[in-house]
């Protein structure tokens, strides 16, 4: 038993957190913020062995869009990485980053973070992080340090909301149905400030941690060290042709921009960026037809609204969905597939090795979510947080800052969280309003950096074969700091 919990580090962590929430469900009542942040306390409602094993299955049910995304991703690198245009992409990037290796990685750390910090969608940046730790470990970097480059870089981006994240655009949404005066501008230099705060602190320990590495004697080996999921060889000839594989994901990556920034969509009477011209050019596009009795060629040909289906398939650039995405990610697995003349039995057979590599993190993916289903079916997070809140007779930013540390270490999607919360929050007005929203913003952000249910953190170490306790010895010292940083900001703000 000792040895199954050293070799399943992860197993071990996950199932604690929901052993325990499911302990606290058999002594703590569930409870419910209402209108002028009153709060109603039910009853005890324990969450039994059956509700256990349901759970994982409804996790699987609830969240089959972004599980369906991450098969894809995996298929995608199945394809790809077998192709000798990919190899030779991989190790001319890498033979270019020689000698520049933390610039390189301070570059990446800092593109992700501000995407995550942007993007509508943190999801879609999981696309790119085989690619790029494929290319890290290739210049000398080790699992840990290109783990943190690349999925601890969107955490900072979570950290540092200011015009993205699904969770953050939810949080607004939902405090504004109880007359929260929130948008997305309110408070947006402070957030911006804690965005920069976090990644110079992030990268000063990612480049000592990177300096060290590359003092060792042994530096030249860990370039051949092959425990990357999708690792790649030398290709066979020097002189192969990467200009496809550098379009098609040139392409892939500019589309993910248009996409999934939320370029002129109004989030309580505040518009984002006001930009009209992808909405405009969506809905002539859309509507061009053909015929005596114009026929919208485009708009069924692009998935527009059937009978009984009213949703868009591919709406206008700032609006995509995973799916929209994903139909792009195939379109350009099929043209590489074709390039480099696959066959069909083994771009089968490729798409099914890619699956299997990703199958082990989805399932750590989806035991995360089984703590928010836990938390869905008996919200008892908002009783505790009622509690908490008794230790203060009006706003205290301390205070706030427990519960939202609390609620955070037992909940993996931040847009619940704040469903959950949100007639409590917009109880508080004016400056103390928001306060609150940037500190449940950010502790929500940098407590996902060490709780296990995060789904990044907890996709990203499954997907590295990293184990728990590593990644903790690794950030500790990072979170410590960035906490002090933000308590003080917090304390300025709401005492300056």
């Amino acid at each position: 038993m000792k040895k199954l919990f050293k070799e399943h580090d992860l197993v071990k962590v996950v199932s604690i957190v929901l052993i325990l929430l499911v302990i606290m469900t058999w002594f703590i009542p569930y409870g419910q913020f209402g209108s002028s942040a009153t709060f109603t306390e039910g009853e005890v409602t324990p969450i039994g062995i059956v509700h256990i094993i349901y759970g994982f299955i409804y996790s699987i049910q609830n969240y089959a869009i972004q599980i369906a995304f991450l098969i894809l991703i995996g298929m995608f690198y199945g394809v790809v990485t077998k192709t000798e245009s990919y190899k030779a992409l991989v190790s001319r990037i890498a033979k270019s980053c020689k000698g520049i290796e933390i610039v390189v990685s301070l570059v990446i750390s800092f593109i992700i973070a501000l995407l995550a910090s942007f993007l509508n969608n943190t999801y879609v940046l999981l696309f790119f992080m085989p690619f790029l730790v494929s290319i890290l470990r290739r210049i000398g970097l080790d699992k840990i340090s290109s783990f943190a480059i690349t999925f601890g870089s969107i955490l900072v981006g979570v950290l540092g909301a200011t015009y993205g994240t699904e969770g953050f655009i939810g949080f607004i949404e939902y405090v504004g149905m109880y007359g929260g005066e929130y948008s997305i501008a309110t408070e947006i230099i402070v957030r911006a400030g804690v965005l920069l705060l976090a990644y110079i602190l992030f990268s000063f320990f990612n480049v000592i941690y990177i300096k060290k590495l590359f003092e060792k004697k042994d530096t030249k080996a860990e370039v051949k060290v092959i425990d990357d999921k999708f690792a790649v060889e030398e290709p066979k000839k020097k002189n192969t042709k990467i200009w496809l594989q550098v379009v098609l994901f040139a392409l892939l990556f500019v589309f993910m921009i248009l996409g999934f920034i939320t370029w002129n969509t109004t989030l309580n009477g505040t518009e984002v960026f006001g930009i009209t011209a992808f909405d405009n050019f969506h809905d002539w596009f859309m509507g061009l037809s053909i015929g005596e009795n114009e026929f919208a060629i485009f708009n069924v040909i692009f998935g527009g609204s059937l009978a009984n289906f009213v949703a868009e398939l591919v709406p206008a650039f700032g609006n995509w969905y995973l799916f929209t995405y994903s139909i792009v990610i195939i379109f350009v697995m099929i043209v590489i597939a074709i390039a480099s003349k696959m066959s069909v039995s083994e771009f089968i057979s490729n798409i099914g090795e890619g699956f299997k590599k990703v199958i082990r993190p989805i399932m750590f993916l989806v035991l995360a979510y089984m703590a928010f289903i836990f938390l869905y079916w008996v919200p008892i997070i908002p009783t505790i947080l009622h509690e908490i809140g008794n230790l203060a007779s009006g706003f205290n930013p301390f205070v706030a800052t427990l519960q939202a540390f609390v609620g955070s270490i037992f909940n993996s999607d931040f847009g619940y969280l704040a469903y959950s919360v949100s007639p409590y929050i917009a109880g508080f007005s004016g400056a103390e309003g928001n306060l609150m929203l940037v500190i449940y913003t950010t502790i929500y952000g940098l407590v996902q950096f060490i709780t296990p249910i995060s789904v990044f953190l907890l996709f990203g170490l499954a997907y590295m074969n990293i184990p728990y306790k590593k990644w903790l010895k690794y950030i500790w010292k990072f979170f410590v700091g960035m906490l002090v940083c933000l308590l003080v900001i917090f304390t300025l703000l709401a005492y300056l």
